[in-house]
């Protein structure tokens, strides 16, 4: 039956092993994600009241709703989370405004996703990788642009495209798109005709950091994103960000002139004046650069790890 209503509504979680996982547990603080409203979720919530295990409920936003009615449908969905959670460890800073504004009363800790981020230094990789990259796409000393997401419209890479076909033809410089979706075909269309446009399709995770080390700029156009982890990504590989001021990532750590240039969403001549202004300031791109590797490493899945564990032992 779960099987059935999750062709429908994906973020449905149920599995029949949650049972015995939670009643099993011998711990005595739990980390629970994913779909406030979700039977996995619920479940374990409960389950971990009953047995007195402090719970700590890690989320990105619930983002409000415009009436009265969908307000209370939306609180109702989240009281298992508002009565039996201890704490919140809220994805982002848009995660702790959005559940305090749902009547959430209880410790908020910011946790937000992140990464390990020495798998992302230059110093870590294949040399002779990354040098096969360089003489495919910078054989003259082109600059690179990147991008990387799903080949959906809500990720904007529409966007990037029409924004990267404004700046000069004669510019010296390309544009690297990862990742495979339903809109491949309609995105490469848009790019027809442009040289250089190239769209790489997936990538493997373990070839992924070769990309980001590739490029100098890193832009990240998405519509609408929780996080979004592609901007851990550009940060702990020190490059120069330009991101749409719709994604969480932006709203809880970039700063405009201080580690990325942020573009109002939908603002196609903004990412174009964006793009121009790296690809011609060498000063500002290696600026941002540095600025937004200090902000990964304080992000960095390390980092949060011993937040976590003094959040922990704050609570013991």
């Amino acid at each position: 039956m779960a099987g059935l209503v999750q062709k429908f509504k994906p973020s449905f979680h149920f599995a029949k092993g949650i049972k015995k996982n939670v009643a099993d547990a011998q711990a005595d603080f739990i980390i629970i994600n994913g779909t406030y409203w979700s039977p996995n979720v619920i479940y374990s919530l409960n389950m971990a009241a009953r047995k007195e295990i402090r719970v700590a409920f890690w989320s990105e936003p619930v983002f409000p709703v415009n009436s009265k009615l969908k307000k209370w449908v939306k609180s109702l969905l989240l009281g298992p989370v508002k009565k039996h959670a201890d704490m919140l460890l809220a994805i982002g800073e848009k995660a702790e405004e959005c559940y305090r504004w749902y009547g959430f009363s209880k410790p908020i800790h910011n946790i937000p996703y992140n990464i390990d981020t020495g798998l992302f230094k230059e110093a870590n990789l294949d040399p002779a990788v990354l040098d096969d990259l360089r003489n495919t796409y910078k054989s003259n000393g082109e600059l690179i642009f990147l991008s990387s997401g799903s080949l959906i419209h809500r990720k904007g890479m529409d966007l990037i495209i029409n924004a990267f076909k404004v700046l000069d033809p004669g510019i010296n410089a390309r544009l690297l798109i990862i990742g495979d979706g339903q809109e491949k075909a309609a995105l490469q269309e848009l790019a027809a005709g442009n040289g250089r446009i190239h769209f790489l399709g997936f990538q493997d995770k373990h070839i992924i950091p070769y990309w980001f080390n590739l490029c100098e700029v890193f832009v990240f156009a998405s519509r609408y994103d929780g996080w979004a982890l592609v901007i851990n990504e550009a940060m702990a590989s020190g490059k120069a960000i330009i991101c749409a001021n719709s994604v969480g990532a932006a709203y809880n750590s970039l700063v405009d002139g201080k580690n990325a240039l942020i573009v109002e969403s939908e603002d196609v001549a903004g990412f174009a004046t964006a793009m121009h202004e790296l690809l011609i300031n060498k000063a500002l791109r290696d600026h941002l650069g540095k600025e937004a590797f200090i902000t990964g490493e304080g992000i960095s899945s390390e980092s949060m790890a011993k937040k976590l564990y003094d959040i922990y032992q704050l609570g013991k």
